[in-house]
């Protein structure tokens, strides 16, 4: 817990540019829909629901880059993260198996992580 806290900043920024990489999804929603969940949804709305959606992420993901620089930020940018990656594997896994095949799987095992380091810098730091 230690090194979390002593590093935190540097975990912010490396959480905050792994969650920007869903940007993808306002920039090509259907080839990143097929290649994290196997399956794009259809139609014209779909576009800019998925966009949006890729950029509201990356609004986090920019949120936890700026909340690195600036600490007085820091406990809302991380609970907004927190929540939203917490809230992304619940329905992942709700759903079985039909998401956990090929990049969806390895994103609930990254932001699973990214969660447990967030939540321990955080609480480190309230306590120092």
């Amino acid at each position: 817990m230690i090194w979390v806290g002593e590093h935190y900043a540097g975990i912010l920024v490396v959480s905050g540019l792994l969650t920007l990489t869903m940007l993808q999804f306002a920039l090509a929603p259907s080839r990143s829909q097929h290649s994290t969940f196997g399956e794009a949804l259809e139609g014209p709305l779909t576009n800019v629901i998925v966009r949006g959606w890729g950029l509201l992420i990356a609004l986090i993901g920019g949120g936890l880059i700026w909340a690195a620089f600036h600490p007085e930020t820091r406990t809302l940018a991380v609970a907004f993260a927190v929540i939203s990656k917490a809230f992304f594997i619940g329905s992942l896994i709700a759903q079985g198996r039909r998401y956990l095949k090929g990049f969806a799987r390895i994103a609930i095992l990254i932001d699973a992580v990214v969660i447990a380091l967030l939540v321990t810098g955080l609480w480190a730091g309230h306590q120092s």
